[in-house]
C-alpha cells in the first residue's frame, strides 16, 4: 500500500506544480496585453495627433475646414486655388498669404452663389513677374462653382443639398436617390441633376404625395451610363427626415 499513497502523493505535487505554471503563463500574457500604469516607469506615452490650425493649412480648403465651414465651402476654396493656378500660370499653392485671401474669397462666393446665383472673385497682386504684377478676376455662376466643388470635395449629393442650404427632408431625399441610382460614385454633373431632382421631387411629395424622378442620362466617374426611373410616394421620407 505504501508504494501506491507514495505515487498519489507524487501525482498530487505533480497536478499542483502544473497549475502553478499555467497560472503563472496566463498572468504573463495578460500582462503582456495590459495597457501601461502609472507604475511602468519606463512605458512612453501615446503620440498625441496634434490638431491642424490656420498656420499649417496647405490649402484654402483646409484653412476653411480650420474655420469649421462646410463641405461644400472647402472645396469651392480648393477649385478656386486650381483655377487661379491656371489663369496666372504659375503655382501659388505653397504660399500662405494667397491661401489666406482663397480662403476669404470662396467664403464671399459661396455666400453670394447661394443668395443669387453668381459671384465675382476678384484678388488684384496676388503675384508678380518681370511683366508686372498679377491680378485674378473671374465671375463665377453657381452651375460651374458647384462642378468645381463635387470634383475637389467629392461631393455626395446631399452634401452639396446641404451646401445650398437645403432641409433636412430634402437633403435625406438626395442621399436616398444618390443610393438608388448607383453603387459607384457619381460625375460631378450627375450629382447636380440628382440634387435638382431631389428638390423637385421633394415639392411633388408634398403636392400629392407621389414623386416620379426620371433621369435616363446619368453618368459615373468611371464613364458608365446609368438610366435612373423611380416612383415613390412620402413614405420615403419616415419621421425625422431619414429617407
Amino acid at each position: 500500500m505504501e508504494p501506491i499513497w507514495i505515487a498519489v502523493a507524487g501525482g498530487v505535487v505533480l497536478l499542483v506544480i502544473l497549475l502553478l505554471m499555467m497560472g503563472r503563463r496566463k498572468e504573463r500574457v495578460i500582462d503582456m496585453g495590459a495597457p501601461a500604469t502609472a507604475a511602468d516607469d519606463d512605458a512612453e506615452p501615446a503620440p498625441v495627433m496634434a490638431e491642424t490650425t490656420a498656420n499649417d493649412a496647405t490649402s484654402p480648403g483646409e484653412l476653411l475646414e480650420v474655420r469649421g465651414r462646410d463641405e461644400g465651402t472647402c472645396a469651392l476654396g480648393d477649385w478656386l486655388m486650381e483655377d487661379v493656378n491656371r489663369a496666372l500660370g504659375a503655382d501659388l499653392s505653397a504660399d500662405k498669404m494667397v491661401i489666406a485671401r482663397l480662403a476669404d474669397a470662396a467664403e464671399k462666393a459661396s455666400a453670394d452663389l447661394k443668395a443669387s446665383g453668381q459671384a465675382l472673385v476678384e484678388l488684384p497682386y496676388l503675384m508678380a513677374d518681370a511683366s508686372g504684377p498679377k491680378h485674378y478676376r473671374r465671375e463665377v455662376t453657381r452651375a460651374e462653382a458647384e462642378l468645381g466643388m463635387i470634383q475637389h470635395g467629392t461631393l455626395l449629393v446631399d452634401e452639396l443639398l446641404e451646401w445650398r442650404g437645403r432641409d433636412a427632408r430634402t437633403v435625406a431625399l438626395g442621399g436616398w436617390l444618390d443610393m438608388e441610382a448607383s453603387d459607384e460614385l457619381l460625375h460631378p454633373a450627375s450629382v447636380q441633376k440628382v440634387a435638382d431632382a431631389a428638390e423637385q421631387a421633394l415639392v411633388m411629395l408634398d403636392q400629392s404625395g407621389r414623386a416620379v424622378v426620371d433621369l435616363p442620362d446619368l453618368v459615373t466617374e468611371e464613364g458608365k451610363a446609368v438610366h435612373f426611373h423611380r416612383e415613390f410616394d412620402r413614405t420615403v421620407l419616415p419621421q425625422g427626415g431619414k429617407a
